[in-house]
């Protein structure tokens, strides 16, 4: 249930602390900044990511350090991003060369493109849960 009581300028800083997990964690590689935005009880919904990777700050980092491995010249887009109340949504693409293995896709050397959703809950200035959603457009 999304929380009335939040006015437009913390709806604007939710939306900034959503776009600092994807920009410049997965886009960057400051994995740091995982300890900054996230709760200690961060958890990410979502059932084809292995156990390791959905909880706490370590587990995004283990995450994030995957991809990047994995996809090297990747080119993360937010389409549309959404505030309300607690939650923000962001509509996302992301492109890039398959160098190495990324979860139980192998590498092939060509270029992927990948869409999804992601939508964050914000409680007490930190990131608290994520539900995400993706799918591999033409991952060979």
């Amino acid at each position: 249930m999304t929380d009335n009581k939040i006015q437009p300028d913390e709806e604007k800083a939710n939306e900034e602390l959503a776009l600092r997990y994807q920009n410049d964690i997965f886009q960057e590689g400051k994995l740091e900044v995982a300890d900054e935005v996230l709760s200690l009880d961060f958890v990410i919904h979502n059932p084809d990511l292995p156990e390791e990777l959905r909880k706490g700050a370590e587990g995004v980092k283990k995450y994030a350090s995957a991809l990047i491995a994995a996809v090297s010249d990747r080119n993360l887009v937010q389409d549309d991003v959404f505030a309300k109340g607690d939650k923000v949504l962001i509509r996302w693409s992301n492109s890039g060369t398959s160098i190495g293995p990324l979860l139980n896709h192998k590498p092939t050397g060509k270029r992927h493109f990948a869409t999804g959703f992601d939508l964050f809950r914000i409680s007490n200035g930190k990131i608290a849960e994520l539900w995400q959603q993706y799918r591999f457009e033409n991952w060979p």
